[in-house]
């Protein structure tokens, strides 16, 4: 039952979190050529960008006829489709999900592409007897242009194209922890790119645009091969196109694959050109500078910026320009500036794992300036506070022994919430449609925090409409971001349309089954459980949730 609890909070629950990437102790200007983790070389991984998480796995049998089976390409032999053995019902390949994450490298946009997938192993091969499971994921870091090249400007239905990835660099991790995810993709680019060296794998992605019948469908195939012309330089050749769609496939629908590829935003970090002529745009453009190496325009950007609200009360402000202050060697004024960033603890949920790792950055500054015990109170707070991170439990590990933690370093009591209500957003916004369907937008594509703001704001301009499908989606917000009792609120709204004429019936399975899941983690099991069963009745089929339903409602 604990897996599939797991499985749920990690798909449901997740928070979007912009991750200020720490630095390493212990490295003087001698060994500078080592491969220490800092904030000027090791890269920024984003949030989620966009997701897909349905396709229909197609193949071609053996016998002449197609089979599917949902985010899973079948055997080409029927028998293997037919067999018990639990490692053949995984299909010849398969996937949980496709994630794109995003990164700036030497000021360049790279995608991260993320494959999630189950696996498993036999402890007895020879016999294919005690199975276990695992879970894996393969990841892939190529240019943004290159991953968003996949559907060309100028397409054409019913054509195939194909798109070689150039892949910077590539791996796959078997029974992963999460928590470490970016930290190992950051890891890996920046060893990739200190080394020189050629990463063993690429991808090519095949893509064919289908509209028939009144419908429009995209059929895709994700090609991992090794990185040599002789093994990817046959998918590319124009006579082989049609070929790779003959055998087997993914297809989903169009406008689905087309937000996961054509995804908008941007790494969090996002090249600044140009003179800055507002608050943001200082801020923005202290960042850049940061990123490029610029570390003195950074720290002079940065300064004008914290003289405006937002930033002058905003934690980030001060970290990177701690940051850049301990680049440029004044470790006076970084000091100064990690206790200013640490004293502006956020109150927003999603800002919570970059502030914890401010003070373990506060702490590797301590350790440079030879206060040990100073250090080991930083990184010792920011793991009782939970921060997940490599980084930090090897400084402990190997700094802090015979050290004794007697409490946090820092206050917990106080946070500020930082209004940026002056920048772009939608509290200015007057069109409801406008920003209804921003709000969707960026639901769909895991920014919660944001898509929130978006439908109070719809709420606010037509608070006499109760319309369903903005409770619904507000409701869902909540329920992410572990408002369980705003999300059976919101979702009460969208559920009282069900006997109405302004409810949609193809949704009403979603609002069932994430009602019962507010009620689920407020510990309203019968309640949760008969909203379960509303779910399926309305027409649930999505295996993990159905899955998750046997499980908890016995």
């Amino acid at each position: 039952m604990k897996q599939y609890i797991f499985l749920l909070m990690g798909l449901l629950i997740g928070s979007c979190v912009f991750a200020q990437f720490p630095v390493q102790p212990g490295y003087d200007k001698q060994n500078s050529d080592d491969l220490s983790r800092s904030m000027a070389n090791l890269p920024m991984i984003s949030e989620t960008r966009s997701l897909l998480e349905l396709a229909s796995g197609w193949m071609l049998q053996d016998n002449g006829e197609w089979i599917s089976s949902q985010n899973q390409i079948p055997w080409k032999d029927p028998d293997l489709n037919r067999s018990s053995k639990p490692s053949f019902k995984l299909g010849k390949e398969n996937f949980i999900n496709l994630e794109v994450r995003d990164v700036l490298v030497n000021n360049e946009m790279y995608a991260v592409i993320i494959i999630r997938f189950k696996s498993g192993w036999y402890e007895f091969p020879m016999l294919m007897e005690s199975w276990h499971k695992q879970t894996g994921v393969s990841y892939f870091v190529c240019k943004l242009s290159k991953f968003q090249g996949i559907i060309p400007e100028k397409m054409e239905f019913n054509k195939p194209y194909v798109q070689n990835l150039d892949v910077l660099c590539d791996n796959t991790l078997m029974d992963f922890d999460e928590r470490y995810l970016n930290s190992t993709i950051a890891y890996n680019i920046h060893q990739i790119l200190t080394l020189k060296t050629i990463t063993p794998h690429n991808l090519i992605i095949a893509f064919l645009p289908v509209q028939a019948g009144g419908q429009t469908t995209a059929r895709f195939r994700i090609i991992q091969v090794m990185n040599k012309e002789k093994f990817y330089l046959p998918y590319l050749d124009l006579k082989n196109r049609d070929k790779l769609f003959k055998g087997s496939y993914y297809e989903c629908d169009f406008g689905s694959f087309r937000s996961f590829v054509n995804y908008g935003g941007g790494a969090y970090i996002q090249s600044f050109t140009g003179a800055p002529k507002s608050a943001d745009e200082y801020y923005k453009r202290g960042l850049s500078d940061y990123a490029s190496g610029n570390y003195s325009q950074a720290i002079s950007n940065l300064t004008e910026a914290s003289k405006y609200q937002p930033y002058s009360t905003f934690f980030l402000t001060y970290a990177y320009r701690a940051n850049a202050h301990q680049k440029v060697g004044d470790n006076a004024a970084a000091m100064m500036d990690f206790d200013k960033a640490i004293s502006l603890k956020p109150a927003e949920q999603n800002y919570y794992s970059a502030w914890l790792t401010v003070i373990y950055n506060r702490g590797v500054a301590r350790f440079n300036n030879k206060d040990r015990d100073g250090a080991c109170a930083d990184w010792n707070t920011a793991l009782q506070f939970g921060l997940k991170d490599i980084a930090n439990d090897k400084a402990i590990k190997e700094h802090c022994r015979g050290y004794r933690y007697t409490g946090p370093s820092v206050s917990m009591t106080q946070s500020v919430v930082t209004n940026f209500s002056d920048m772009s957003g939608p509290e200015s916004m007057t069109d409801y449609f406008k920003v209804y369907w921003e709000g969707v937008w960026k639901y769909e594509h895991g920014n919660f925090q944001d898509a929130l703001r978006y439908f109070n704001r719809a709420i606010e301009l037509r608070p006499q409409d109760k319309a369903f499908m903005v409770y619904y989606y507000r409701g869902s917000c909540k329920l992410k971001i572990s408002d369980f009792n705003g999300a059976l609120s919101d979702l009460n709204i969208s559920l009282s349309f069900n006997s109405g004429s302004q409810g949609d019936p193809s949704m009403m399975k979603l609002v069932y089954y994430n009602h019962g899941m507010a009620n689920y983690m407020l510990g309203n099991y019968p309640m949760a459980c008969s909203d379960f069963q509303k779910a399926v009745t309305a027409g649930l089929t999505t295996p993990e949730s159905v899955d998750f339903i046997k499980q908890v409602c016995r």
